[in-house]
């Protein structure tokens, strides 16, 4: 499928508020609901991007491996292919999801582990030789070495939305140097694995970000989210022109680069339903007219962070980003997702 094709939603079940809860508890009875309804809503929805939990599987690993495989079962009975998360670095004040910390990657003495760092360069020779790094290890050869040729598998996210602070733009900081070097060692033990399916970067709306990360990527993934209500600390999502500014930027890196592009995740939230209706059309209208996949966030009311209304739980700047209701119901006008996806010719 060319990326241009790509017409989907980003997903997590409505019954976890964070990656660790959803998959500590994953309910697979309501995952095949949740991701049927969002099929006979939007029957050109052709790809999901759905978030993992390495936590989980670090705690109870043959179980988040058997969910994993009967949530692909459940996507493939719908045509839908899959870009799963494997880490997350975007961090919640309001709603947490989880992820992996800064001080996971920085390298220093642990004098709990009596290591030397608690994870080693990417070139520093046995590859589970240190402790959060073991721990990774095990994790991408369970998930990605298991699936290194599955046709449910579009892409693989590395991870989402990392180098976010101001820190990217520092090419000194030991956290910019850090957190790289972690992503390029993912991106070599994935390849190590034989993974067939491309391997991106879900990157947060910044160009240096998906620069940065565009040597370990099989094709760039971005988040185009124009920021409608001035929220968010880039500028440039604030408004039309600054947005348009950068979806082009965007698109003149990739063609630099000769990869494709993709909006993995986008179409900021909205409390409004109208509101959140316009936001959609106009930043699809946008990445259509330059040719560009979308894999809009999110799906399916969900207890985790901006996919609820109010009454559900703390609501953060993007306000509403959900497009099905907990009770099942598709948002008032949603339906115009499918001006933007139309559904496959047999």
């Amino acid at each position: 499928m060319r990326s241009e094709d790509v017409h989907g939603f980003n997903y997590d079940g409505s019954w976890g508020t964070s990656g660790l809860d959803l998959w500590q508890h994953h309910d697979h009875g309501r995952m095949a609901v949740e991701v049927a309804r969002g099929k006979r809503y939007f029957p050109g929805w052709n790809v999901a991007r759905w978030w993992l939990s390495h936590e989980a599987h670090q705690r109870d690993p043959q179980r988040f491996l058997a969910n994993l495989e009967a949530g692909l079962g459940v996507f493939a009975q719908h045509d839908v292919l899959v870009i799963p998360v494997l880490f997350n670095r975007w961090r919640d004040p309001v709603c947490d999801f989880g992820g992996v910390p800064l001080d996971h990657l920085l390298p220093h003495h642990s004098a709990w582990t009596g290591a030397d760092d608690l994870f080693a360069r990417p070139d520093a020779g046995d590859p589970v030789a240190a402790p959060v790094q073991g721990i990774f290890h095990r994790y991408l050869a369970d998930v990605v070495g298991a699936h290194v040729d599955d046709p449910r598998i579009y892409a693989w996210d590395l991870c989402n939305e990392p180098l976010m602070g101001r820190y990217v733009d520092d090419e000194e900081s030991p956290v910019r140097r850090a957190e790289l070097s972690w992503l390029t060692w993912c991106h070599r033990v994935c390849k190590d694995l034989g993974a067939r399916a491309p391997l991106t970067v879900g990157n947060y709306p910044n160009l240096t970000a998906l620069a940065l990360t565009e040597p370990i990527s099989d094709i760039l993934s971005f988040h185009p989210y124009y920021m409608w209500n001035g929220s968010g600390n880039q500028p440039h999502t604030k408004t039309k022109d600054g947005f348009e500014r950068f979806l082009d930027d965007c698109v003149a890196l990739a063609g630099r680069a000769g990869k494709e592009l993709v909006a993995n995740e986008t179409v900021w939230g909205a409390r409004d339903d109208a509101k959140h209706v316009e936001v959609m059309r106009y930043t699809l209208g946008e990445l259509r007219r330059r040719g560009i996949g979308h894999v809009v966030h999110a799906l399916h009311h969900s207890l985790a962070a901006d996919l609820h209304q109010d009454a559900w739980g703390p609501v953060g700047t993007p306000e509403w980003l959900h497009f099905v209701e907990a009770d099942g119901s598709l948002r008032a006008g949603h339906e115009a997702f499918d001006e933007f996806a139309p559904p496959r010719v047999p």
